[in-house]
């Protein structure tokens, strides 16, 4: 390739990443219908036609929107999970790194709270296919925990399902309540329910447990 193909392609990417940013404040904002391709390309500082070099319409703008900023949570999950040196250091790092996404793309999480289940049809195979590929991640890391027994024998499964919906409704109130406090200041108390439980043991702390966790040698 040569530099000025690579000099091209760079502005490509550049350009097409400024509508994929202003679609996604927009969408998060107004919602999928009330918003016209028009509008997103002069957000951005182009014109419609130049917009269409880089999607075919909206829907194909929306379905590159939720797919690609999916496939970044994963891979920011992924590379969390993989620094860590134990099963319980590993779902620390998974809640914290999806936490965190959550509070930095405010905007993109809330196309999902907003619930326009018409607009979501397009996108649901891709919503379905990271919801099963997290499922599975977090299932391993459980499997792994309870292989080296700092976790139950329950169903593997399970739990992986119960960690995913306690971190989608504690994040969902967090979007929704505006809260100043930090989304990410909730992971403490998410991990003390998800590993211990919500019963009070004898002459046990009240407050939210931390979890210890390893540092790699």
């Amino acid at each position: 390739m040569t530099r000025k193909t690579q000099r091209k392609e760079r502005e490509y990417q550049m350009r097409r990443a400024a509508i994929l940013e202003e679609a996604e404040k927009i969408f998060s904002a107004r919602g999928y219908h009330q918003v016209t391709v028009a509008e997103i390309a002069a957000a951005a500082g182009f014109s419609t036609g130049f917009l269409y070099r880089f999607f075919e319409g909206k829907q194909h703008l929306y379905r590159s929107l939720i797919s690609e900023k999916l496939g970044v949570l994963y891979e920011t999950i992924r590379a969390a999970v993989g620094e860590a040196s134990d099963p319980i250091g590993r779902i620390d790092a998974l809640v914290a790194s999806q936490l965190r996404f959550v509070e930095e793309n405010r905007d993109f999480c809330r196309i999902f709270v907003r619930g326009e289940t018409d607009a979501m049809s397009p996108v649901r195979e891709v919503i379905y296919e990271d919801y099963f590929r997290q499922l599975a991640l977090i299932e391993r890391l459980i499997k792994d925990g309870v292989k080296k027994g700092v976790l139950r024998r329950l169903p593997p499964e399970e739990m992986a399902g119960a960690l995913i919906h306690i971190l989608r409704s504690v994040s969902v109130h967090w979007l929704l309540v505006s809260s100043k406090t930090s989304l990410s200041a909730k992971k403490d108390v998410i991990l003390d329910i998800f590993l211990h439980g919500v019963k009070q043991a004898a002459g046990a702390d009240a407050e939210p447990r931390r979890v210890c966790r390893r540092r790699p040698e």
